[in-house]
């Protein structure tokens, strides 16, 4: 059944898919820009245009309805052709890290058995090669956006429903443990009709980001909320340095941003306030993706003089990506004895709560936060045991964190329940680290942690290794660090920020060989590890 319109006249009640909302808006405000990027404008009627091509370009290399097409593409407005012109097609897009390496593209070609992948410029050689061989994927097609951009014909589009697939958005793991989350059409749209009232975006908001569409919040937030209103969408590429970002707000008359805390963090820290920076347009700035610090909030209003824009929220790609918002109507924040920021309440349409025990918890109680929506996703992509894991009960969703509804309803997340760590807004397992540090030669065994760091630092990357050799030399430890932080960042895109190699037993683990993450990060934090097995760090 669709939804009830979020708008008083909403022309885009009726649409099954995001290609029918982009054709709609086409037809509707074709001469309305739709994205900025660079030096570049593109009305929707020219953004419909380049899908329809790019959908033909793909189909010419014989991509067809329910076909995975891998995008590894940056922030561009070519994104958007690749992307919607899988989804035309009545295909499904998995876009990924832009900075992916080949083995990466590989293991996601193989696990959601990919038919195509597009990649920005023509990929050749022995890289091609890799993703070749270690996909086991012969017949895997690759393709670029200059071919693309380049192709003169357009395809037909394919009768999408809201029940087909649109998107897999796939978590960083570097093994088969990394998981694709499925995403109807339908899904995605009920979130962002959920979004939008929330949020209270208009038709007349500019909306500027450099999050990564890639990923959650920088593509379902911040381009496909615009994109329904018919309203603009300026892109940036991948930073969060405050100069270009807030010289767009400024030139764009940007009314919404958003960004993870430390993006917030980092442009308090190295930019000028006072009157360098004319942000007063800002109507509202989303902080969400990691743990939300009050100090972070008020020193960026302070700074900018811009008190109140900030509003925390919470969400994940389970969800399409928002649980819940904030009261865009208030000012103030919500915090904690304990310095939790509160993420509000549920947005329209989504249903979060506290369980404990396989009970709902009481008020305050802390708990395993579940919730239940429309844009919910209904699992992992080939992978039965993890979304059985998924389910509750009666529709409810597993998030993985801990937290707490108040007697106001506001919900507060404390932790998470699986030792996950988040970078710069981007969810890393332990174990996918683990994985890729212990293929380097002369590693016995690793563990990650995410420990927050001072100031603008945010949730830093400690890894710690075991290694081998008893009696190793300072060149060799030396050697060590630098093949491992160069293999984590190959596959994942992120370095670890310290790496902390020692000998056998220095990492605390069960009687049944199970890695204790809190008794080692005790030890990290009270200085114990340093008298115990420690053998040299290297940040």
């Amino acid at each position: 059944m669709l939804p009830q319109p979020i708008l008083p006249k909403d022309p885009m009640v009726d649409i099954p898919s995001l290609t029918a909302m982009l054709a709609r808006r086409a037809e509707l405000t074709p001469d309305r820009t739709a994205v900025v990027f660079g030096d570049a404008a593109h009305t929707y009627a020219s953004l419909w245009e380049a899908v329809r091509h790019f959908a033909g370009y793909l189909q010419d290399r014989g991509v067809m309805a329910g076909d995975r097409v891998l995008l590894r593409l940056p922030n561009s407005a070519d994104f958007f052709a690749a992307y919607y012109g899988v989804q035309y097609l009545g295909a499904v897009a998995v876009p990924v890290f832009h900075g992916s390496s080949a083995a990466r593209v590989a293991l996601l070609a193989k696990l959601c058995g990919a038919r195509m992948v597009v990649t920005a410029k023509n990929i050749a050689g022995p890289e091609r090669d890799a993703v070749l061989s270690d996909s086991g994927l012969p017949d895997l097609v690759f393709g670029d956006c200059e071919q693309g951009r380049a192709f003169e014909g357009a395809a037909e589009p394919a009768a999408v429903t809201s029940e087909d697939l649109a998107m897999l958005q796939y978590t960083s793991g570097t093994t088969g443990d990394s998981k694709g989350v499925m995403l109807t059409h339908g899904n995605l749209i009920a979130n962002v009709r959920q979004m939008i009232p929330a949020a209270e975006f208009v038709a007349e908001d500019v909306f500027v980001s450099w999050l990564p569409v890639y990923h959650d919040m920088g593509l379902i937030t911040m381009t496909m909320c615009p994109f329904y209103l018919g309203a603009k969408l300026v892109l940036l590429p991948v930073s969060p340095k405050p100069f270009p970002w807030f010289k767009a707000i400024k030139e764009h008359g940007g009314t919404m941003t958003a960004a993870p805390d430390f993006g917030y963090r980092f442009a308090t820290k190295f930019s000028k306030g006072g009157g360098a920076y004319d942000l007063s347009s800002l109507k509202r700035a989303l902080i969400a993706a990691e743990p939300v610090r009050p100090k972070t909030i008020e020193r960026f209003e302070s700074k900018f003089d811009l008190p109140g824009v900030l509003k925390p929220g919470y969400g994940l790609a389970e969800a399409s990506v928002a649980v819940t918002f904030w009261d865009m109507q208030r000012g103030d924040r919500v915090v904690d004895g304990e310095g939790h920021v509160s993420a509000g309440k549920a947005i329209p349409g989504m249903e979060a709560a506290v369980v404990v025990d396989e009970r709902f918890a009481a008020t305050g109680e802390h708990g395993e936060i579940v919730m239940r929506s429309p844009s919910c996703t209904q699992g992992y992509y080939r992978n039965p045991t993890a979304t059985e894991a998924l389910h509750w009960r009666d529709g409810w969703i597993r998030t993985g964190d801990i937290g707490y509804l108040d007697e106001n309803g506001l919900l507060f997340i404390v932790g998470r329940s699986k030792h996950i760590i988040i970078k710069a807004g981007r969810n890393l397992a332990p174990r996918e680290i683990e994985e890729i540090a212990e293929d380097v030669p002369g590693i016995r065994l690793s563990a990650a942690l995410g420990i927050s760091g001072e100031d603008i630092q945010g949730e830093q990357i400690h890894l710690f290794i075991e290694i081998e050799k008893r009696s190793p030399d300072a060149a060799l430890l030396t050697a060590l660090s630098q093949r491992v932080t160069q293999a984590v960042f190959d596959v994942l895109g992120y370095r670890p920020d310290k790496v902390h190699l020692g000998k056998n037993k220095l990492i605390p683990r069960t009687h049944n060989g199970k890695i204790q993450y809190g008794k080692l990060k005790q030890a990290w934090l009270d200085g114990s590890l340093h008298r115990d097995g420690l053998l040299h760090v290297v940040e």
